[in-house]
């Protein structure tokens, strides 16, 4: 049975109509996949390219979908508020901010030194702080605004092993984002992350042998699908979620629970 009920595109097709998004790592992760969808409702997108990323893959995804494409180093603080100017300028103000997950390194965390300690958090951690200060601002100055940011379990829970830089830099976002959640409210801008756990995209290309060892542990029976991290997205930024802010949700299948 398909458990996704056919719903590639789901609610209103118009829903975001005009609506400025921008997604800062978006030729990443689900990245592409919540492009597409926000493109199919009718927003306005401009794709952050980070130093993370394949510049030429970004470009390319761009084109697909007919959105701009603007390079930005994240971890610069004078580089992001120019980013974030020119979105203004290319969208015309800016309704939605999505913070895209990043790529992860995994190492035994006995063997890890402070350089790259510090390279993962500036990345993982002060990289998204950058872009929501920056986004913030001005969604301040129009009394209205969403910002979600992906985490991840690893943020949560003590169970993946060998990625303690990256655990410490997501469990970070979501403290983060929760104190931002508090002083926004006020001015109109919710804030809240996604906890992902296991999902198409970091398994593709899987064996036959490592899917089935992989699915052993999620009581929904599979991993999860681009387009439900898109789903929850569209929750979180749309009208019907403004009332929720400063939460973490989990989209782990049943296999994370709080």
């Amino acid at each position: 049975m398909d458990d996704t009920f056919k719903c590639e595109t789901p609610g209103d097709p118009g829903e975001f109509s005009g609506s400025a998004v921008v997604l800062v790592g978006g030729a990443l992760g689900s990245g592409p996949e919540l492009l597409r969808a926000f493109a199919a409702r009718g927003a306005k997108v401009v794709i952050g390219v980070t130093p993370a990323e394949d510049a030429a893959h970004a470009a390319s995804v761009a084109r697909a979908y007919g959105v701009a494409c603007l390079t930005v180093d994240t971890e610069d603080e004078t580089e992001v508020e120019r980013f974030f100017d020119a979105c203004m300028a290319q969208l015309g103000g800016l309704d939605i901010l999505v913070n895209v997950a990043a790529p992860v390194s995994t190492a035994d965390a006995l063997d890890i030194h402070a350089a790259r300690y510090r390279n993962v958090i500036e990345r993982e951690l002060v990289g998204p702080i950058l872009c929501i200060q920056a986004a913030a601002r001005r969604m301040k100055e129009r009394g209205r605004g969403r910002i979600v940011s992906f985490s991840s379990m690893s943020g949560k829970t003590g169970v993946h092993r060998h990625v303690a830089p990256y655990a410490a830099a997501k469990g970070g976002l979501i403290a983060y984002s929760r104190v931002m959640a508090a002083e926004l409210a006020p001015h109109g801008v919710t804030v809240n992350v996604i906890a992902t756990s296991l999902f198409d995209v970091q398994v593709a290309g899987a064996s036959e042998a490592r899917m089935q060892e992989v699915v052993r542990g999620i009581p929904v029976g599979r991993v999860g699908r681009s387009i439900e991290a898109a789903h929850a997205v569209f929750y979180l930024a749309s009208r019907h979620g403004a009332y929720v802010t400063g939460e973490t949700l989990n989209l782990s299948g049943g296999r994370f629970m709080d």
